[in-house]
């Protein structure tokens, strides 16, 4: 638990960077549709489930990065800060690409 109180800021700056990934895909398929999302996975879930479809497979994944995270920062300290910029760098260019591509059309 300490742990995870530690790199509370890194785990929390991941979590915002990916559910700003969330917020901009929900929002850019609103704007030009599923057609432009480029995973195959988000686009069968929103064709069977419709947004809350990517929407759980996001958070789940979410959970999947912070645990990992969680793990980093357990067994090799050094590179907790680092991944963790790795996952939010992540969120922030598909955030990024959500907003370039699907909401300045």
């Amino acid at each position: 638990m300490s742990t995870l109180l530690e790199h509370r800021r890194l785990f929390a700056l991941v979590v915002v960077a990916q559910l700003t990934d969330l917020v901009t895909f929900l929002a850019a398929i609103a704007n030009v549709g599923i057609h432009a999302e480029q995973n195959p996975v988000a686009r069968g879930l929103f064709g069977s489930l419709g947004s809350a479809g990517p929407a759980a497979y996001k958070v789940a994944a979410i959970g999947l990065i912070v645990l990992v995270l969680w793990r980093i920062a357990v067994r090799f300290p050094g590179y907790a800060g680092r991944s963790a910029a790795l996952a939010v760098a992540l969120g922030a260019l598909g955030a990024w690409s959500n907003v370039a591509f699907g909401l300045l059309r």
